[in-house]
């Protein structure tokens, strides 16, 4: 019994202030246990995860800066919408490189590229060559994959008469040799320029179509123009006089023409049927208004002096002469190709309402683009003058909703 007493007495000795029977804590820890020193440190961490959560999004803010603006800069542009018909989409990316594929022929035939006006052009092409895309099947248009081919060898330099001088395969070597160098510059998949080629081929072939309405047969009228730097009363009563009389219109353009160029050729414009010339088509086939809103006299009368423009730049006036009317003559081969090209262009905005069509444009686009192709120009190109005075919108000019 004693030795009990003396034991427990010594274990009680032994014994820390606020020990309880199974709480494994061979070190002071004033009564805490390790589960509630554990449920302290996670009530710490949850004190603390709004810091660190904080930090971590400010750090990923930080890494994304970059990010963002690489892809506002480099990866979005491309990607956005610039032409849509039906649901042909071109991207503004789609535009560059349609500018670039047309930039490096007329380099490669040693043409000069007007850049200035090159990404409206681009826009209105290749709207124009999609909807002509989507209506040449009304007419049984089609274009075949070795005439796309016979095509690009043509812009190459390569015609098919010279393949018959040459060996086939070192013909046919020849021809995929300029492929792959133009493939190099022009810096396209192949899939791409056979695309833009075969589009060109359908409103090429469109174009023919309507072309074979239009009468070979046409009123016309015989113009001459007459260039003065100085129109002085005595010089301009001495031409009147001169038409009045009847002398030749090339003669009296000759004398009284003040600019070499218009000397040269006598100021001779040729027959001229209506379209050919939108410009002109006013003076040359208006008519005025009687009272009674019948059609009246000639809006400029033969062998008689237009009123003319004069132009700043050059300092010159400008007029027109009728010297002849033909009710029926046949229409040159030149003027026949400017008609059709009135012709298909009015067919195409005759059907546009057949799909949807869009076209995004704007002053910073105009620029990134332009910026874009001049990055990859082979020869310097001088940075265009905007024609943004205002913009407003693109689709009114070329006629998309």
């Amino acid at each position: 019994m004693a030795e009990e007493q003396q034991h427990g007495t010594f274990s009680s000795a032994i014994r820390p202030s606020g020990y309880k029977a199974g709480q494994r804590s061979i070190t002071d820890r004033s009564g805490i246990t390790r589960f509630e020193m554990m449920r302290q440190r996670e009530r710490a961490a949850l004190k603390n995860r709004p810091f660190m959560i904080a930090a971590l999004v400010f750090v990923l803010a930080v890494m994304l800066i970059p990010a963002w603006a690489y892809y506002q800069t480099y990866v979005k542009p491309p990607q956005e919408v610039a032409v849509q018909v039906a649901d042909k989409i071109y991207t503004r990316g789609d535009v560059v490189d349609f500018i670039r594929f047309n930039q490096r022929l007329s380099e490669d035939l040693g043409v000069p590229f007007e850049l200035g006006t090159s990404v409206f052009e681009a826009l209105q092409t290749l709207q124009s060559q999609e909807i002509s895309y989507h209506l040449a099947p009304r007419y049984g248009i089609t274009v075949e994959q070795d005439e796309v081919d016979e095509r690009l060898e043509d812009l190459l330099g390569f015609f098919a008469e010279n393949s018959i001088e040459t060996d086939p395969q070192e013909y046919r070597a020849n021809v995929e040799e300029a492929k792959r160098q133009f493939l190099n510059r022009v810096g396209l998949r192949e899939e791409v320029y056979r695309d833009f080629i075969r589009k060109t081929m359908f409103k090429e072939r469109l174009r023919t179509e309507v072309a074979s309405n239009i009468s070979r047969i046409q009123p016309q009228v015989e113009v001459y123009q007459i260039v003065l730097y100085d129109r002085d009363r005595s010089i301009m009563n001495q031409l009147e006089r001169q038409l009045k009389s009847g002398r030749s219109v090339d003669d009296i353009v000759q004398d009284f023409s003040q600019d070499p160029n218009v000397k040269s050729n006598r100021g001779y414009l040729g027959w001229i049927p209506q379209g050919a010339r939108p410009d002109l088509d006013y003076l040359l086939y208006g008519r005025n208004r009687n009272e009674d809103g019948t059609p009246g006299d000639r809006v400029l009368p033969l062998r008689t002096l237009s009123t003319g423009n004069y132009d700043e730049t050059s300092q010159t006036w400008t007029g027109h002469i009728v010297a002849q009317y033909s009710e029926a003559r046949e229409v040159s081969d030149g003027h026949f190709e400017a008609l059709s090209d009135q012709a298909i262009e009015k067919f195409i905005n005759e059907h546009r309402e057949d799909f949807y069509t869009s076209v995004t444009m704007d002053s910073e686009i105009y620029d990134w683009v332009n910026q874009q192709v001049r990055i990859a120009a082979i020869v310097p190109t001088p940075t265009p003058m905007s024609p943004f005075a205002s913009v407003q919108d693109l689709d009114a000019s070329i006629g998309a909703r």
